[in-house]
């Protein structure tokens, strides 16, 4: 029997660290840091948080180019695939999504927490057709359509593949990044037609690299570049709005999943992991907990972003409010908070993924999206 791959940890931890970035934009949205961006009476702190809200928005597109990577990188293969290698992916998905939208449902209507209705029970028993998680929906689609677009793109040469690639960024990205309006199909990248214009990218990064990131060192530059002109162009539309009373609604339409600015950002900052790091043999003794961490990420953000939990949980750990001018007050109480839910989420995902091993035995394989 041939030796198991073993994961390649740069990655893994990529993964971990793009979790832990999404649990912070949600902890940013959720606690009220950000506020009107239209507002006059913006404090430092106030600015802290969007720029916070900058270095982390890539964190989305980053899941997906690694999903992408190792997705749908390697060429198509010509035998025909069967239903259950078809569905296998999507169903193993579906059913923890399911388990914690009903499990946590369950438990907030007995603790009397939950509102009870029929649309909210359909939301807890339904969580893919209803958005109770927007990821999962788009995910699932994406996971769907992998087969088609793994077998389509195996057939098309380096050419055809960036061509194809940039026809949907100029679809879903470019347009929306260079016109100042609101375009009919734009869905800020919470869409499958965003998501599989990642996986694409993700492809051809496996397939044929992109020699200009290849130092560490330019692919953060490319990195850091991005979140500043996300960051440049909310300052600078904000500054417009308040002389000219104009484009209030774009002035943070640059912290979208499809900008081209997010869409780079992302590139550079997978492209600084998809180089090994010195001192791999020290990195080898923790390549179990990276593992269990890694694998327990999907786990993280169903459990954090559920509709029972996501408009508390950071109240559970005192007053959210806007931090009111101290940037030392804001960064402190959110390098506490949360890295806090993320570890509290983890710890969960993993006792369920232990206890699923004991009920299926035979099942060797860590969950995971």
């Amino acid at each position: 029997m041939a030796e198991k791959k073993k994961r390649q940890l740069n990655y893994e931890i990529l993964r971990i660290l793009a979790m832990l970035m999404i649990v912070c934009l949600h902890y940013l949205s959720r606690s009220g840091l950000l506020g009107d961006p239209a507002r006059a009476d913006m404090t430092t702190a106030d600015y802290a948080a969007w720029l916070t809200e900058a270095l982390c928005i890539v964190a989305v597109n980053v899941y997906m180019l690694i999903s992408g990577y190792f997705g749908g990188g390697e060429a198509g293969k010509t035998t025909l695939l069967t239903a259950e290698s078809v569905v296998k992916r999507p169903l193993r998905i579906w059913r923890v999504a399911f388990f914690y939208s009903l499990g946590i449902g369950l438990l907030a209507f007995l603790a009397g927490a939950g509102e009870f209705d029929i649309y909210r029970l359909f939301t807890y028993i339904f969580p893919v057709v209803t958005e109770h998680y927007w990821f999962v929906t788009a995910y699932i689609i994406l996971c769907l359509l992998m087969p088609f677009l793994n077998a389509g793109t195996a057939m098309l040469c380096r050419r055809g593949m960036y061509a194809l690639i940039f026809g949907m960024l100029l679809l879903f990205c470019i347009a929306k990044t260079v016109l100042p309006m609101k375009l009919p199909w734009d869905k800020y990248g919470y869409d499958a037609f965003w998501f599989i214009t990642l996986y694409l990218t993700g492809a051809a990064l496996k397939r044929y690299g992109m020699p200009i990131l290849q130092k560490r060192g330019r692919a953060l530059a490319v990195y850091l570049a991005s979140i500043l002109l996300i960051f440049a162009s909310f300052i600078g539309i904000r500054a417009v709005y308040l002389k000219t009373g104009h484009l209030e609604s774009m002035i943070s339409y640059a912290y979208t999943y499809n900008h081209l600015f997010c869409y780079t950002g992302a590139i550079g900052l997978f492209m600084a992991f998809s180089q090994r790091a010195g001192g791999g043999e020290r990195l080898e003794r923790f390549r179990r907990p990276i593992e269990l961490f890694s694998g327990a990420t999907f786990g993280v953000y169903l459990l954090h972003e559920h509709i029972d939990i996501r408009e508390r949980w950071t109240g559970w750990f005192g007053d959210g409010a806007a931090p009111g001018g101290s940037i030392a007050g804001f960064l402190l109480r959110m390098l506490l908070v949360v890295p806090a839910m993320y570890l509290a989420c983890s710890a969960v995902e993993i006792l369920r993924m232990k206890l699923a091993l004991l009920v299926r035995p035979g099942n060797k394989r860590k969950e995971r999206s």
